[in-house]
């Protein structure tokens, strides 16, 4: 831990003109004047970034007298040389301003400011608290889809998606054909437990996969957040006394499928192991009706039938087809105290946990193939 109190300390006496330039921000307030400081990691449980998020928390105050304040700082490690917009990408659309003018009722944290140092990029942004810290039940669940429908049905209604050239678009391209498929099967624990069937029927997606592709760019395009796990999404209370929607982290933002959102408050709330496998089928009836039932408070008048098939399809691609990849990647033994601290769980434990989930993403393929059929697309690698 004695570079993790180095890094305390190093952000215990950065300029205060920065962090009170924040916290004036945060609290709406050009006289705020900060008391005490902490500084204290907020959390290590981001996949790609787990060592970059602090909380900076203290005392103030104002003409309007004293009060607590807390403010988030997020630390991007770059390449060398500063790395490239991909490396950037949510430094990118907090510069953007874009997260300000999206509709609702989905709601992204407040950005502050922003640093590009040459080894990491700096984002300050809004401390978003919970109502609750309680594990998310289905009516949490069922509120979330529905405000994500009433969200990405504003683009099927009128709005206009966003134009910045840099968004991302057709991520399962970067996520999933920079992989070796064949090669992962050399995996120990992918030959014990993958059996041939269920190999044929993965291996099978993998070589239909440029066909998932050009049906989910067929379909009717939104803005989405793309990583609206458990994670990173927050109920609070609002100013008017009514729950709301906030998420964060907007590293995958960008332009997809309607329904496609819907994969990753499934499938990678379950992938995270924040909902068990074996309760699938109710979290997908209650978030699927919820979502559309969100789309049509939005006007939109679309097929339901569309929207199942850009969750269903971009699920299966995105999880089925990197799944014995990500189970190379996690349950080695060189990973096993970063499994543990992502998942509570690791090696072999953690593989059989996610041996079901994978039979049911080869389900959602599945039906991905019936739906495309029955709207007149075609998937097949026969």
């Amino acid at each position: 831990m004695a570079n993790e109190n180095d890094l305390i300390v190093t952000l215990q006496s950065l300029d205060p003109t920065i962090l009170t330039r924040v916290v004036r921000l945060d609290q709406h307030s050009p006289n705020f004047a900060i008391g005490d400081l902490s500084v204290r990691r907020l959390s290590d449980r981001g996949i790609i970034n787990p060592d970059g998020l602090w909380l900076f928390s203290g005392q103030g105050r104002d003409e309007r007298g004293e009060r607590p304040w807390s403010v988030v700082l997020k630390i991007l490690n770059l390449p060398e040389g500063g790395g490239t917009d991909e490396d950037g990408y949510e430094l990118l659309v907090a510069r953007s301003g874009l997260t300000e003018r999206l509709p609702g009722p989905v709601k992204a944290q407040r950005f502050y400011e922003t640093q590009k140092r040459p080894e990491a990029a700096w984002i300050w942004m809004e401390h978003v608290q919970p109502k609750s810290s309680d594990p998310w039940r289905l009516e949490d669940y069922a509120f979330t889809a529905r405000q994500i429908g009433r969200w990405n049905g504003a683009f099927l209604n009128g709005k206009a998606l966003p134009r910045e050239p840099w968004l991302k678009r057709q991520q399962y391209r970067i996520w999933i054909n920079r992989d070796n498929n064949a090669e992962a099967y050399n995996f120990p624990l992918n030959q014990k437990y993958i059996t041939g069937t269920t190999r044929a029927r993965q291996e099978r997606l993998w070589a239909e996969r440029e066909q998932f592709f050009r049906v989910l760019e067929s379909l009717p395009q939104v803005f989405s957040h793309f990583d609206l796990q458990r994670r990173n999404l927050f109920i609070r209370t609002g100013q008017d006394g009514r729950d709301e929607l906030v998420a964060v982290d907007w590293a995958w933002c960008g332009i997809g499928s309607v329904g496609a959102e819907l994969y990753s408050l499934v499938g990678g709330s379950v992938t995270l192991l924040e909902w068990p496998v074996s309760a699938l089928p109710e979290l997908d009836a209650v978030t699927f009706s919820n979502y559309l039932e969100g789309l049509r408070e939005a006007g939109w008048l679309g097929e339901a039938e569309l929207a199942r098939l850009g969750y269903t399809a971009w699920l299966a691609v995105w999880w089925g087809c990197v799944f014995p990849i990500a189970f190379t990647f996690w349950a080695s033994e060189g990973f096993r105290s970063y499994a543990l601290q992502q998942f509570g769980v690791a090696g072999e434990a953690m593989y059989e946990k996610w041996m079901p989930w994978l039979e049911a993403i080869l389900d959602y393929a599945d039906e991905a193939r019936q739906l495309a059929s029955k709207l007149g697309m075609k998937i097949t690698s026969l």
